[in-house]
């Protein structure tokens, strides 16, 4: 497979249940077939997301929840995974730790079917 820095790909995932953790972001390389497909499909008007990716390029997809679980892992090695910041009814805020703000726990728990994912072209 021909692998370029020109071939990279932008995916944004989110975890159904882990809604306090957002949106994750982060980039892949492909090869130069696959990616123009893709640049072919997004022309004639296709959402690159996690739906249309499933249906039509299933290699890709499965390749795409797999970088994502590594993304996961990789996430949940930050000292902060899971802190979120809450506010006090007088102002003041605070941290603690939240499961649904993990990436940990969203790598260990979450389904293939919970993962949401939309691909940018880079």
């Amino acid at each position: 497979m021909d692998f370029d820095l020109n071939n990279s790909i932008g995916i944004t995932y989110s975890v159904f249940g882990f809604e306090k953790a957002g949106e994750t972001s982060f980039e892949m390389s492909i090869s130069e077939n696959i990616y123009e497909k893709l640049e072919n499909a997004m022309l004639e008007g296709e959402v690159l997301d996690d739906y249309y990716i499933s249906n039509n390029l299933k290699g890709l997809h499965k390749k795409i929840l797999k970088a994502i679980r590594r993304n996961m892992y990789e996430e949940g090695q930050d000292i902060n995974d899971g802190i979120i910041e809450e506010r006090l009814f007088w102002g003041g805020t605070y941290e603690e730790y939240d499961t649904n703000a993990s990436h940990m726990e969203m790598h260990n728990s979450a389904i293939d079917e919970e993962i949401e994912y939309t691909i940018y072209l880079g």
